[in-house]
This record gives structure tokens, sequence and C-alpha cells, in this order.
């Protein structure tokens, strides 16, 4: 193993969890699902060493399209290192499995991987045709002031990027990015009871980006508790992906 080749088609699933076991070829896309705190998704992902051949990704699969679950860390919060290794993954999946330069993929997470699907959207070099988020935090210093054991996950994550520990807590908070995010179809889910993120800074979020034209699908889930996800709305997000992916 070289440099040049530490992560592609021969290393993939050293970097990620995939559904290839249950995929049905040729691959007509495919979706990225970056990790929550800590490691794990209310989508189904984890950072274990497993194939990923149940929940949505095993219908994804059936539809010719691959689900990988990136390791790309439990603390990272989408920051400059993990931008960059979740890049390298969507190569090495176009390298293994000879994928054209249209071919479309989602990305996706939950918590703080739906921050890190709007995040990696609008930091990725090559963007993605599309962005789900459920219950994504919008504003780690307000994350942080509700649950201070936050600081040190958000913090370790982005001390390095030299410039002040605020600045950097903002460029990965979706609600200071709004001027830096794609013209892609974007999908977001908003935990109603959720204790963690309000309720209220989930609708202003979707708001703004409305009003700057964004074409943003906003389902809110009254009653659930953060990382719910409803029958109703994993309906939504399965056809979102499946219009998004091409298969509808």
């Amino acid at each position: 193993m070289t440099p040049k080749n530490i992560i592609d088609a021969s290393t993939l699933t050293l970097f990620c969890n995939t559904n290839e076991a249950v995929l049905t070829l040729p691959v007509r896309g495919f979706i990225l699902e970056f990790p929550g705190l800590g490691g794990g998704s209310c989508m189904g992902g984890n950072l274990d060493f497993s194939e990923y051949r149940y929940g949505y990704a095993e219908e994804m699969g059936r539809e010719g399209i691959l689900v990988a679950y990136a390791f790309s860390g439990p603390w990272s919060w989408m920051n400059p290192a993990a931008v960059r290794y979740c890049e390298l993954l969507a190569e090495a999946i176009r390298e293994k499995y000879h994928l054209s330069e249209d071919t479309p993929w989602v990305v996706t997470g939950g918590s703080m991987g739906g921050l890190g699907a709007l995040i990696f959207s609008a930091d990725a070099q090559r963007k993605p045709s599309a962005c789900v988020a459920v219950c994504p935090c919008v504003d780690t210093l307000s994350c942080c002031e509700l649950r201070p054991d936050f600081y040190r996950t958000v913090v370790s994550s982005v001390a390095g990027v030299g410039e002040s520990i605020e600045a950097a807590m903002k460029a990965v908070s979706p609600a200071y990015r709004l001027d830096d995010m794609p013209y892609i179809p974007y999908f977001l889910v908003n935990d109603c009871a959720d204790d963690i993120i309000p309720a209220s800074q989930m609708d202003a979020y979707v708001e703004k980006m409305r009003a700057l034209g964004h074409e943003v699908d906003y389902d809110r889930l009254e009653g659930c508790h953060h990382g719910e996800i409803t029958p109703e709305a994993w309906a939504h997000i399965l056809a979102f992906f499946k219009k998004h992916l091409h298969i509808i």
C-alpha cells in the first residue's frame, strides 16, 4: 500500500461499511452516510467493521444503489480532515464500480451526521446530487450551550483549523454557512420534541434556506425526540433518495 492509493478500490472496506453483499449490479448511484456523535447513526450505520445489509441500505442495494457508511470519525463534526476523507472515499467508490462523472450520489446522516451532510455539501469540491439531513445540528455553539459535554468533542475537532475556536466552530455550523450552500435538492427532518436541537432553530434554518432560493423538502415530526424517524418520514426519505438517484 503506497500513499497514492491508501483509499482506493482495493481498500474501500477499510474506510467504510457498504451494502455490497445485497447490491444488485451494475451500480446506478451511491449514498454516503456520515456518522453521528459517538459513531452510531439514527439512520442505521455503525463504525464496526461489518456488512451494511439492513434497513434502508438493503432496499437501496436491491435498486442498484451502493450505500457506504463512512468511518470519518465519531467526533469529526465534518472538519476539513473529514471532508477530505469523504471526498477520497467517494472517488474510491467511483473507481471500484467504474462510475461515470455524471453518476448521481446523495449524502446523508443524522445529528452530527446531518450536520456533516450539510457541511460536506458546502465544502466538497465535487458537489453531491442531493442532501438528506435528519435532526442535524445546525449551530454547534448553540448545541454546546444546551449540552456542555459536546464542547470537548467540537473543540477537539476544530482546534487545529488555525483561527479562533469560535470561528472554527461556526465554520462547521450550517447556520453560519448559508451563503456557501450549493443549489442542490435538500431534505431535512426536524424532531420537534428534540432536547438537543430546538425545533425553532431548524424552522429558522429552513426558512432562511428557502429565502435564498434553495429547494428544501421538510418534515416536522411532532412529538419525536432526537434521532427518531417515523415510518412516514422514512417513506419520504426513501422516495427522495430514489428520485435524485434516478430510480423513479
